[in-house]
């Protein structure tokens, strides 16, 4: 994991909502692809999964992600936005 500033982590949870809101699919996003969009979009190269799993499980317990139930390889997790993380989103951007 990399030492993340109060800013930084601030802009990475912004930045993980936005890609999950991005992507709006009944599958949802794997943590790996997650790591890979974050990584270009809040501008952290060496930005970990572990990092990105940390933030997606705040931002769960928050309300605003949730991760996807899978039938086949529940193992690797996918998470999408809820509604309440749409709702954010609009209220932070004043859409």
């Amino acid at each position: 994991m990399i030492n993340l500033t109060p800013e930084m982590r601030e802009q990475l949870r912004m930045t993980l909502l936005r890609e999950l809101r991005a992507n709006p699919t009944h599958f949802g996003l794997a943590a790996r692809l997650i790591l890979t969009l974050a990584r270009a979009s809040a501008g952290l190269p060496n930005l970990t999964v572990a990092d990105v799993e940390a933030e997606l499980s705040y931002l769960e317990d928050k309300g605003l992600a949730a991760p996807m139930t899978k039938l086949v390889s529940p193992e690797l997790r996918a998470w999408r936005i809820t509604a309440a993380g749409r709702d954010f989103l609009a209220e932070q951007s004043g859409e």
